[in-house]
């Protein structure tokens, strides 16, 4: 059986949305015999024919995108070993670890394969649920329809409203057993973030997210962070199963096919020298974690979004490198259309960069980028309603303003303006009862961080306002009349032009002033292969490919152009929360 490459047009997605196509999606996976042979192609008229015009010819193979290529090459007689399993789970992250748990609890003969040499594991910093016991315990009660509505509404019901319910309905479950894993072992808790503002924002905030951190008395992911606890404990319990088998250092080439049925997959060992089949009687789950980490994929897939981006930060997930995207796509499923990544609001750069290239700038981290203070682009000029998700500033400055870099305007009084503000999850600085930030500099850390910053040259303190638009080259008129509305709106505690909340608006008269230059730093893609609620890989028709799962950020039909960040751990939550359902359900086929 030959491997076969068949795509057509309406496979493509741009990269830019002014572009033309940038990638050719559903082509054949491997084959158990052959080399990769050229199929015939679309189905739909050519590009620019009139309506009833001949199908278009076949689309030749050289218009694969470099970043997808041709499936390998790969047989049966290249491979040194043959392995059987009845469940395969490609990917030791959040979503595969959890799903490779479940398929072995579940009896399942389950074989995980990891890239590298360890998994990426458990988000520590939130995982988000709905009905969790720790949510009962404080006396959360979230409303299951009401925050499906509200976070499908964020993707304009490009999101799947039934995926939004299975994470709804069995958040807690997973969740639960997560902390019955972790919670309490080697100074491990887990917290819930239940103290949400006390005023009404325009954005609904939800209390979700449940964080592991180290009960240990220090801050900061490096000596704080539950993270290795929670994998240590969630691999452990996967290890213990009497059918459970773990080989890292074991890659993904590309799925095996057998007609139209995924049937296992061809990986490699000893940095690609070696080959092995896989064979799967139930299912392979794939759940390598999208394709941040990879330059090529990433700048063709979001090329638009890039150019608002100083960095790429993807959770210190050197492993989400887009092989299960590209295999799924080798096999024939689909991804989403719309590139999204889940990108933060604090990426911190030199009055002299510019955004654009995110995977070769020098940028800093700067949490406090967040706090809604007064942001305004290279004209001087007010930009959005800062009290916003993370990345709307981006989007809103996109379409306004000449550069893609914006500045953060605060004056000394910034200390008493933090603590009103009470901004939720990652981006919180003041710890509190009902929080669960395992960084949270408080005033005295928050206050060393920006000295240090203004040292590096990457923060100015300045006595004027016109010193600090003369420093980052605003347009002065612009700025000063732009702060002193803004005063405006503090005096009256009424934001007429953007309607943010009066507990949100600073005012900025106390010398000394203080402005950065900002950009965005995308976290993880989102964009991924489309699945329907049993997880199958879906193809052009959105019919399901049989044997193919997908989960975690290879999968998609969750986001559009968003991260609903208010819903503090949603996408963790996912993970774990389908990593379980789908590692059940391919076992028990």
């Amino acid at each position: 059986m030959t491997i076969e490459t068949s795509f057509s047009r309406r496979h493509f997605i741009t990269g830019t949305l002014a572009a033309s196509a940038a990638a050719a999606l559903g082509l054949a996976g491997c084959a158990p015999q052959g080399t990769p042979t050229a199929a015939t192609g679309g189905d739909e008229p050519a590009a620019g024919a009139a309506a009833g015009n001949a199908p278009a010819e076949s689309t030749p193979a050289s218009d694969v995108p470099a970043w997808l290529g041709e499936a390998p090459a790969i047989t049966d007689a290249d491979c040194a070993e043959t392995v059987d399993c009845e469940v395969l789970v490609i990917g030791a992250g959040c979503s595969g670890l959890v799903a490779a748990n479940f398929a072995a609890m579940e009896g399942a003969k389950t074989l995980l394969i990891e890239k590298f040499d360890k998994g990426t594991g458990l988000r520590g910093s939130a995982i988000g649920a709905v009905g969790s016991r720790k949510q009962q315990e404080a006396g959360v009660n979230i409303d299951p329809q009401e925050i499906c509505n509200d976070l499908v509404h964020y993707s304009l019901n490009n999101a799947s409203m039934d995926l939004y319910q299975l994470w709804a309905a069995h958040s807690a479950e997973a969740v639960n057993w997560y902390c019955d894993l972790t919670d309490g072992v080697d100074q491990c808790k887990i917290d819930l973030e239940w103290s949400m503002p006390a005023e009404e924002t325009r954005y609904k905030c939800w209390p979700t997210g449940h964080g592991a951190m180290l009960d240990n008395g220090k801050a900061g992911k490096d000596e704080a962070s539950g993270e290795g606890v929670t994998y240590a404990q969630v691999e452990a319990n996967f290890l213990a199963q009497p059918n459970a088998e773990l080989r890292y250092l074991t890659s993904l080439e590309c799925l095996i096919k057998e007609g139209d049925k995924v049937v296992g997959a061809y990986a490699s060992t000893d940095e690609g020298a070696t080959f092995l089949r896989i064979n799967a009687a139930k299912g392979v789950i794939v759940a390598t974690g999208g394709y941040a980490n990879n330059p090529d994929m990433h700048m063709a897939l979001q090329a638009e979004n890039a150019k608002g981006l100083c960095g790429v930060v993807p959770f210190g997930n050197f492993n989400a490198q887009g092989q299960g995207i590209k295999a799924c796509l080798w096999a024939g499923a689909v991804k989403d259309e719309n590139p999204t990544s889940m990108v933060f609001d604090r990426g911190i750069m030199r009055p002299d960069q510019l955004p654009g290239a995110p995977f070769d700038m020098d940028f800093g981290y700067f949490h406090m980028a967040t706090q809604p203070f007064l942001k305004v682009d290279i004209e001087g000029e007010r930009i959005t309603n800062e009290s916003s998700p993370y990345d709307f500033l981006i989007h809103a400055l996109a379409r306004k303003s000449s550069q893609r870099a914006w500045f953060d305007i605060w004056d000394s009084n910034w200390p008493t303006d933090i603590e009103r503000f009470h901004t939720i999850g990652c981006s919180g600085l003041i710890k509190g009862e009902g929080t669960n930030q395992m960084d949270p500099e408080g005033v005295e850390g928050t206050a060393a961080i920006i000295d240090a910053l203004v040292e590096e040259g990457k923060i100015v303190k300045a006595d004027t306002l016109e010193e600090i638009a003369d420093a980052f080259g605003i347009n002065k008129e612009t700025f000063l009349a732009t702060v002193e509305q803004y005063n405006g709106f503090y005096d009256a505690q009424n934001d007429t032009q953007y309607g943010k909340e009066p507990f949100r608006l600073s005012e900025i008269r106390t010398a000394p002033f203080y402005a950065c230059k900002l950009s965005g730093m995308a976290l993880a893609t989102l964009d991924g292969i489309k699945i329907n609620t049993k997880f199958q890989a879906l193809d052009e028709n959105n019919a399901p490919i049989e044997g193919l799962y997908v989960i975690g950020n290879d999968s998609g039909n969750y986001y559009n152009g968003t991260y609903p960040n208010l819903a503090a751990g949603l996408n963790a939550g996912r993970c774990v929360t389908f990593g379980m359902l789908c590692g059940r359900q391919v076992a028990n086929l």
